[in-house]
């Protein structure tokens, strides 16, 4: 039996004061249903398509984008799909800005 291991990663970064997000993987596939999620929040919501101040399809035409959010602190961002066709999503990848006291990338796989 073969079996194959790939990975989701998710970078933020601060462009011209806004908040940008870059996503990629090394699938031959995309993930079921994905998308990009920003949240403002002090936690990741229980249901990843709750409380989202802005969301972009997973599409790699899409990266990178321009979130229209002002970049810094406690941006929660997440690479979400669903678990199985028309299923519940969960949460793929995710990762918190440190905003101004880490101006450098922050990524997460």
């Amino acid at each position: 039996m073969a079996s194959a291991s790939y990975t989701w990663t998710l970078t933020a970064y601060q462009q011209q004061g806004r908040l940008w997000l870059k996503w990629s993987t090394t699938a031959p596939f995309r993930a079921q249903q994905g998308q990009i999620s920003v949240y403002k929040s002090t936690g990741f919501p229980s249901n990843p398509q709750d409380n989202r101040q802005a969301w972009k399809w997973d599409d790699f035409g899409n990266t990178p984008w321009d979130t229209g959010l002002t970049w810094g602190s406690d941006w929660y961002c997440a690479y979400i799909a669903e678990k199985s066709p028309n299923g519940p999503y969960t949460y793929v990848t995710q990762l918190v800005t440190q905003g101004a006291t880490n101006p450098a990338l922050d990524t997460a796989e």
